[in-house]
């Protein structure tokens, strides 16, 4: 596990949660409000960062996604993912992250179903919309309440 290079990034999202999860009345109400705050983190990050240069102007394939998911993650995390799947899933591409950022020694217990990273599905959704991919991304797995690693299903529509 990578040591925590932003804590107050860190700091400020688990207060960021903490304060969804205290206002919500179930989980998916809390897993689309991290969504929508990671809408709006994702515009700023896809106007202010490389990735609107480093990427193709529109983005038409699942190869195109997966490429796209490599260079968001390079531009925010400075690394890859463990994997970007594109065969398990029809019309999907999988992301699996073994030492997601967000969830650094994070552990949530009984909190089923709660995708503590959704963040970034609402970010990457953000960025995917610029280039004119409609998409649905949701958190399947999170090491914040157990998971082994931090799994996204990006669905192409």
């Amino acid at each position: 596990m990578p040591k925590t290079e932003n804590p107050l990034l860190l700091s400020l999202y688990a207060h960021y949660v903490d304060r969804v999860l205290s206002e919500t009345s179930n989980i998916d109400e809390a897993n689309q409000k991290l969504r929508d705050l990671g809408h709006e983190i994702g515009q700023q990050i896809y106007l202010n960062t490389e990735i609107v240069e480093k990427t193709k102007d529109s983005v038409t394939t699942r190869e195109d996604v997966a490429k796209l998911i490599e260079i968001v993650y390079k531009a925010l995390y400075d690394k890859r993912p463990n994997d970007v799947d594109m065969k398990s899933a029809r019309g999907s591409v999988r992301i699996t992250d073994e030492s997601c950022v967000w969830c650094q020694d994070v552990n949530l217990e009984g909190m089923r179903g709660f995708g503590y990273c959704e963040v970034f599905s609402g970010i990457l959704e953000s960025i995917l919309q610029f280039k004119g991919v409609d998409a649905k991304v949701f958190q399947e797995q999170s090491r914040a309440t157990g998971a082994n690693m931090c799994v996204w299903n990006v669905r192409l529509t």
